[in-house]
């Protein structure tokens, strides 16, 4: 499944938006990555992203791709979903939802969530800056 394409163009202008405030350059490279896991719903993990962006970008190294889906997590522009057993996977949708994970089939899930659910402004004394809730079934 793909998401619009007015959603695809949101997800990029914020992408554009982070990375010039972090002075982070927008290689082409960057952009194909970005491009692909944020036009997908089906939370792609690395080997899956490497292999599309390889398609435009024969001499892309894994390595690149583990990187750069590194620096956008760390940026917060994606978030990292842990699936027990395998390599992690990566979703470019931010507003608040959770993730099932069915650990037979490794397959990751989007689950709207009430918005209601309370988050705490701080733990340990230090700010929030961001919830996950993942369903491992």
């Amino acid at each position: 499944m793909m998401v619009s394409k007015q959603e695809l163009e949101a997800r990029l202008e914020n992408f554009k938006k982070v990375s010039r405030q972090y002075k982070l350059p927008l290689t082409p490279q960057k952009l194909a990555i970005f491009r692909i896991l944020a036009g997908s719903c089906s939370h792609p993990g690395v080997q899956e992203l490497y292999k599309q962006v390889k398609e435009d970008f024969p001499n892309i190294s894994l390595a690149t791709v583990y990187k750069n889906l590194k620096k956008f997590v760390d940026l917060g522009v994606i978030t990292e979903i842990p699936v027990p057993g395998e390599s992690p996977r990566y979703d470019a949708k931010l507003d608040t939802h959770s993730h099932a994970v069915d650990t037979a089939s490794g397959r990751v899930y989007d689950l709207e969530v009430s918005a209601a659910l309370p988050l705490p402004n701080k733990v340990l004394g230090k700010s929030v800056k961001q919830a996950q809730v993942i369903y491992y079934l």
